[in-house]
């Protein structure tokens, strides 16, 4: 059996031609769309591995808070307790500085309105002692009372120094200005000349005496000379025993 040369170069020629129209219309098609898919396929396993990079860091991230929490919790829980305790004692604190200052003003309120009642009460039992004497004296007032009462007077001139009494008699002198005598009843001839007689003795030269009455004194007499007030009367006396008394009973009051 020959072999027919143009039949094998056309079957060869055929082939070559399959060939090409398969390379370029099949193969090529399929493997240039197999590059391109495997193309997308690297893409995708590119992006998921950044996304489970991304995710794996941000889960280590989200693992490092919990922990961070987990360590802190205990810690901020106690700081917070520390807090709430220290603002409840600076609470309990200041409530009790306001009823201990409340109950001081208080006390210190009835103390004063205790004072104030037995002050009052101390001075209107000393008041009415005084009255009473002064009511006592007046009606006891007489010529006998007139004579001790001069006397105490006349005892208390001598008290003035020698320069006050030699001051005065200079002054009687210069001016010749009369001494006021104030007593607090009518004074007798015979004691009125005994008293201007002891002051003249006193003070050295003549003297001219007025003489006033004023109920004011209480069984006392009273001179104004040279700028000068000399003054004795059972008032004054009546007046310390007055605070004396409210004074001590103040005293036994309060103690």
């Amino acid at each position: 059996m020959g072999i027919d040369l143009f039949t094998l170069g056309a079957q060869i020629i055929n082939f070559l031609l399959l060939v090409w129209l398969l390379n370029k219309f099949l193969y090529r098609p399929v493997l240039n769309a197999m590059a391109k898919r495997e193309q997308k396929i690297a893409a995708r396993l590119s992006e998921a591995a950044q996304k489970s990079a991304a995710a794996e860091a941000e889960k280590e991230k989200l693992l490092a808070l919990q922990e961070q929490l987990k360590n802190s919790f205990p810690a901020e829980i106690k700081r917070a307790k520390e807090e709430a305790d220290k603002f409840r004692d600076e609470l309990l604190l200041a409530a009790r500085r306001e009823i201990a200052s409340s109950r001081t003003q208080w006390l210190s309120s009835l103390d004063k309105e205790k004072e104030s009642f037995l002050k009052e009460t101390s001075l209107a039992v000393a008041k009415c002692f005084q009255q009473l004497a002064t009511r006592a004296l007046r009606d006891l007032a007489g010529e006998d009372l007139e004579k001790r009462i001069l006397s105490v007077f006349l005892s208390e001139l001598t008290t003035l120094s020698q320069d006050e009494n030699s001051r005065i008699g200079r002054y009687i002198t210069e001016t010749g200005e009369a001494v006021v005598v104030t007593s607090a009843f009518d004074l007798s001839p015979a004691a009125r000349f005994q008293l201007e007689k002891f002051l003249e003795s006193l003070w050295g030269t003549a003297l001219r005496g007025e003489f006033l009455l004023d109920a004011s004194l209480l069984a006392g007499l009273k001179i104004e000379v040279a700028g000068k007030i000399i003054q004795w009367d059972v008032g004054a006396y009546l007046e310390r025993f007055e605070k004396n008394l409210a004074a001590s009973l103040e005293r036994e009051t309060f103690h």
